[in-house]
C-alpha cells in the first residue's frame, strides 16, 4: 500500500541479496528448496509446548525433522557465508534440542520413545518380549496338534475355513477341545485355536505388561516435554527463519525462472513522508479535478504474461512483449477481437500486483508507484441470476467504493452487453467520473470497441496495430 515504498525496498534488497548469493553458489542453493520441502509444520507442536501439553511421538517426531533441516541448512548457510543472508533468515542452531530428542531419532528426521530414555522402560520392554515369545511357543504346540488330527495348516491368524461339504472334518473339529467355532458362512465354517491355561495365563501378563509400558512411555513423553519447554523460543525462532528462508527461496527460484526484474518505486512527491493515514486525510483534502497527493505514472518495458507466454510458444508461436507508459488518470486500448487487449490488462495488472507482494517482475523495466487496491473486470466474468451487462455494472461498485484511495483500475470492455450507443454513452461517463473526481491518483487502463472515446475525453490512446504472428504491438498516440 501507499506509504510502504521503503518497506517494499527492504524486501527486494533481501530478495537480491538471495539472487546474488545463488549465482555464486548454486549447488548449495540449490539444494536449499528439497530440503525445505521435507520440513513438516510444527506450528502445531509448538503450540502445544507452548501450552504445557505433553507431546506425542508423532509432535516429538516433528520437531526431530525441524532439527535434522535446520542442521543441513545451516551447514549450506556455512557454505555460502552465514553473514551475507538476511539476518531474519539464518537459522540458529538446535543442537541442544537434538541432543534431547537423540536417543529417539538418532541423527534422522525420526522419533521412538527409545530405551535409552529409561531403564524401568527397558526392562518392561524385554520382559514383554520374553512373554510374547512364550505364548507363541505355547500356541504353536496347540497348532501342531490340530495339524495332525485334520491335516490341515494353521495360519498365524490361528483361524482355519473347513468347507460345509466336508463333515468329517467338521466333526472332528468340533470335538477338539483345542478349538473353537467362531463363525458359518453359506460355503464355510470357521475354527479358531483356543489358547491353553498356559497361555491364557501369558495373555493376563502381557496385557499389564502394556499397561505398564504404556504409562512408563507416557511418563517419558512427559519428561521430554518439560525438558523441552526451555527451548522453546529457540524453537520458534528456527521455524520462523525457515519459513523466512523458504518464502524467500521461492520467489527468487520464480525471478530465476522467468528472468524477471527489480522494479523501481516511485514515491508519491507530495505525500513524500507522510504515513497511509496522512496521506489519505490529505486526499480528502482536494478539489474535484486535482490530486491532492499526485501518484505517480505506470512504465512497463517488455512486459510478458508468464502463463500466456507458455501457453503461445507451446503451439510453437512467438510471444510479443508490451511496452507502455501512463501517466495519466485514464488511458484507453483499442483494437480488433483477439487482439491482445485482455492479455494487456492482465500483464499490466499481473506485474503490479507481483512488485506490489515484492516479487521481482516480468518485464526488462518497471517503475510504479504503489496502489492501495487493484481492480480488474475481466470479460469472462459471470454472475449467477445477472446479465453480462448487469455483472459488470454490480462489479463496478467495487472500485467506485473506494474512490477515495489509489487504486489500479483495469476496465475490459464495460458495456458490451448492452446497446452500443448506450454503452458508449455509460463507459465514457464513466471513465469522465474518474477523469473529474479522482483525488488519489488512480491509474485506470480501459479496452473498448468503441471508436472516438478516447479522443472524445481527451486521453492517452494506445492501438494494436494488428496481428503479425499473433503478437500484440501497441502504438501510443492521442485521438
Amino acid at each position: 500500500m501507499p506509504g510502504m515504498e521503503r518497506d517494499l525496498e527492504r524486501e527486494f534488497d533481501r530478495l537480491e541479496r538471495v539472487l546474488r548469493l545463488w549465482r555464486e553458489f548454486p549447488d548449495a542453493c540449490s539444494e536449499m528448496p528439497g530440503i525445505l520441502e521435507s520440513l513438516k509444520d510444527p506450528s502445531h507442536a509448538i503450540e502445544l509446548l507452548r501450552d504445557g501439553h505433553v507431546l506425542s511421538p508423532a509432535e516429538l517426531f516433528i520437531l526431530a525433522n525441524l532439527c535434522a533441516c535446520a542442521k543441513r541448512i545451516r551447514r549450506l548457510q556455512a557454505q555460502t557465508g552465514i553473514a551475507r543472508w538476511p539476518a531474519d533468515t539464518v537459522v540458529p542452531s538446535l543442537e541442544s534440542v537434538e541432543t534431547l530428542l537423540a536417543p529417539g531419532s538418532q541423527g534422522q528426521p525420526r522419533f521412538y520413545v527409545s530405551d535409552a530414555y529409561s531403564p524401568a522402560l527397558a526392562e518392561t520392554r524385554k520382559l514383554r518380549k520374553h512373554k510374547q515369545e512364550m505364548w507363541h511357543s505355547e500356541m504353536a504346540k496347540q497348532a501342531k496338534a490340530v495339524e495332525a488330527v485334520l491335516g490341515v495348516s494353521i495360519p498365524k491368524t490361528g483361524e482355519i475355513a473347513i468347507r460345509k461339504a466336508d463333515h468329517a472334518k467338521i466333526q472332528k473339529a468340533r470335538s477338539m477341545r483345542e478349538l473353537g467355532e467362531t463363525r458359518q458362512t453359506l460355503t464355510h465354517v470357521y475354527f479358531k485355536l483356543k489358547p491353553t491355561r498356559t497361555a491364557s495365563n501369558l495373555e493376563t501378563q502381557l496385557a499389564l505388561l502394556k499397561a505398564r509400558q504404556r504409562k512408563q512411555e507416557t511418563e517419558v513423553l512427559r519428561r521430554l516435554s518439560q525438558e523441552l519447554k526451555p527451548y522453546l523460543p529457540l524453537i520458534e525462532a528456527a521455524s520462523q527463519a525457515l519459513g523466512e528462508l523458504d518464502f524467500l527461496l521461492s520467489k527468487a527460484e520464480l525471478a530465476r525462472a522467468i528472468h524477471a526484474t527489480r522494479p523501481e518505486i516511485s514515491y508519491p512527491a507530495a505525500a513524500s513522508g507522510l504515513s497511509t493515514r496522512e496521506r489519505r486525510d490529505a486526499v480528502t483534502q482536494g478539489e474535484p479535478g486535482h490530486r491532492a497527493a499526485p501518484g505517480p505514472g505506470l512504465i512497463l518495458q517488455d512486459a510478458f504474461h508468464p502463463i500466456v507466454l507458455g501457453e503461445v510458444e507451446s503451439r510453437g508461436g512467438k510471444y510479443q512483449p508490451i511496452s507502455i507508459e501512463l501517466d495519466s488518470t485514464v488511458s484507453v486500448i483499442t483494437g480488433p477481437n483477439m487482439g491482445g487487449k485482455t492479455v494487456a490488462l492482465a500483464t499490466v495488472g499481473l506485474c503490479v500486483a507481483m512488485a506490489q507482494w515484492g516479487l521481482m517482475v516480468p518485464c526488462s523495466r518497471m517503475k510504479f508507484g504503489l496502489y492501495d487496491f487493484i481492480y480488474f473486470q475481466p470479460q469472462e466474468e459471470q454472475t449467477p441470476g445477472l446479465s453480462s451487462f448487469a455483472a459488470q455494472i454490480v462489479s463496478l461498485k467495487q472500485p467506485l467504493a473506494r474512490a477515495r484511495e489509489r487504486g489500479l483500475i483495469l476496465l475490459d470492455e464495460v458495456g458490451r452487453g448492452t446497446n452500443p450507443s448506450q454503452g458508449r454513452a455509460l463507459y465514457a461517463a464513466l471513465l469522465q467520473y474518474y477523469l473529474e473526481n479522482d483525488t488519489a491518483g488512480s491509474t485506470v487502463l480501459a479496452t473498448t470497441h468503441y471508436h472516438g472515446l478516447a479522443a472524445a475525453l481527451g486521453v492517452p490512446h494506445w492501438q494494436v496495430r494488428g496481428l503479425t504472428e499473433d503478437a500484440l504491438a501497441l502504438s501510443h498516440g492521442r485521438g
